[in-house]
C-alpha cells in the first residue's frame, strides 16, 4: 500500500531470471515479470508481498 512507512525495497539477486521462474512456479504472481528490457543496463522484476510493500529485484545493478 502506498503511503506507508516502507512502500518499496529492492534485492540485487544473482540468477535472477532463475529464481523469478522458481518464484513463479510457486504461485508468486509478479507485476512486472523478469525482463532485460525494462532498464537499459540491468534486468529486473517486480512483485508485491502480502503487505503491500513494493519488491523490485535486479541483476546487474552492482555493474552500473
Amino acid at each position: 500500500m502506498k503511503g506507508r512507512t516502507l512502500d518499496h525495497i529492492g534485492f540485487e539477486v544473482m540468477n535472477l531470471e532463475a529464481f523469478c521462474k522458481k518464484l513463479e512456479a510457486s504461485g508468486v504472481k509478479f507485476e512486472k515479470p523478469y525482463s532485460k528490457s525494462h532498464h537499459k543496463d540491468f534486468a529486473s522484476a517486480e512483485l508485491t508481498d502480502p503487505w503491500g510493500t513494493s519488491l523490485e529485484l535486479t541483476e546487474g545493478l552492482s555493474r552500473v
